[in-house]
């Protein structure tokens, strides 16, 4: 029995199946469908490092549990197509018909594959463990196939079963939105613990984010500075970096990764821990030595309280990243009463800061509000206009070439 989905989900499936029954044909598939297929599989990209991830691992400590060849084969079955949809977060989505009778159909045959083994897995006996990764997984991808396409994550609503830890770091990460090469994601640190150990990326980029309340030192080569306050730091490949988590309580740390030349999303592959003890000078956060990061919230409600409708690029390319793997670049915006159109030839994650809005992404839209998340493939026009009396603020993040 498959998932049964929204409208716009099964037409674009509808489509993709009578396809397959009908030697590839892709005569019946039109640009519309094309675009909507083209969201709904980097809704499921999304799940790749998360849902999928967290899945699989939760599903080969039970495989060790239980007992029972029928179930042990389930498991193993389960735990294949998981891993293939997690893998397929390094091939490219296309922009043709291909996205919808290949990309998208492949999507859903495998998760919907997943659901009914271990379906078939619970039938076979009571096993609480077992039902709650089930539940777990249907619930992460509900939003998904029951979506129109724009998919919404907030940062406040993280689902269980869906972030994994960190090789080397041993901290709890969840990627919100992952495009073509970059990704907003959020570490969980605990407040028992110290932070984010000092580590570098061999070719990857970073941005960490700070929102109040913060308490800590925001680490950077052979510097550091004291934060109290939102903040943006700019990260450059093969450059150390960390936070020390100095208030004892539980802390989120936003940070946005990507590389151009690195497969799906990198961080799994690219964390060098860094070790040797090394003596820093404290300096001031907007300083020359922490490459000249900025004070995250003062802009936030500069923008907040501009008279104009305007985007400010708030870090470039050229400081979070290099000419091999590319740069991050990090803006912020306010739209004006009749909103903003967003195009650009890559993808753009936007994160709504203040206020609530209406995205329109082809010919589907919905409405967000501060905390949501959401990205726009390259090449499709995103219009994004404000609900109600307060001022719409976002901040969009892209990483581009650098020349």
């Amino acid at each position: 029995m498959s998932l049964q989905g929204s409208d716009s989900y099964a037409e674009v499936i509808d489509k993709a199946c009578w396809s397959h029954s009908n030697g590839r044909s892709v005569f019946h598939i039109s640009q519309n469908d094309v675009d909507s297929a083209r969201l709904f599989c980097y809704a499921y990209r999304s799940l790749a490092v998360g849902t999928f991830h967290a899945t699989r691992v939760a599903i080969e400590l039970e495989e060790d549990r239980v007992t029972g060849p029928y179930v042990k084969t389930c498991l193993y079955q389960a735990r294949v197509l998981l891993e293939q949809l997690e893998t397929r977060a390094v091939d490219p989505i296309p922009r043709g018909p291909t996205c919808v009778i290949s990309t998208l159909h492949y999507y859903d045959q495998w998760i919907n594959h997943v659901v009914q083994i271990l379906r078939k897995a619970c039938a076979r006996g009571p096993n609480r463990k077992l039902e709650e990764i089930l539940h777990n997984f249907v619930r992460n991808v509900h939003p998904i196939i029951f979506g129109n396409g724009i998919y919404v994550v907030r940062d406040l609503e993280l689902a269980e079963q869906s972030t994994f830890v960190v090789p080397n770091l041993n901290i709890s990460i969840a990627s919100l939105i992952y495009g073509d090469h970059h990704s907003w994601n959020a570490a969980f640190l605990s407040g028992d613990e110290s932070g984010v150990s000092v580590h570098r990326h061999k070719k990857g980029a970073e941005i960490h984010l700070g929102f109040s309340p913060v308490k800590g030192l925001t680490i950077l080569g052979a510097c550091e500075a004291e934060v109290e306050e939102g903040y943006a730091m700019p990260i450059p490949p093969m450059t150390d970096h960390g936070f020390l988590n100095t208030s004892g309580q539980d802390h989120v740390l936003p940070f946005i990764f990507g590389s151009l030349v690195m497969g799906g999303w990198g961080l799994f592959f690219d964390v060098e821990p860094r070790t040797e003890e090394v003596r820093r000078g404290q300096q001031s956060l907007d300083s020359a030595g922490m490459n000249h990061s900025i004070f995250l919230e003062r802009r936030i409600r500069e923008m907040n309280t501009c008279a104009n409708p305007q985007r400010q690029i708030l870090i470039s390319p050229e400081r979070a990243g290099s000419a091999e793997v590319g740069g991050l670049e990090l803006a912020v915006s306010r739209t004006g009463e009749g909103g903003v159109d967003l195009y650009s030839c890559y993808y753009r994650i936007v994160s709504v800061q203040q206020g609530k809005g209406r995205v329109r992404i082809g010919q589907v839209e919905r409405e967000v509000e501060a905390h949501d998340h959401f990205g726009i493939p390259a090449d499709l026009t995103c219009h994004l206009s404000p609900v109600g009396d307060r001022p719409l603020v976002f901040l969009d993040a892209m990483i581009l070439p650098i020349k």
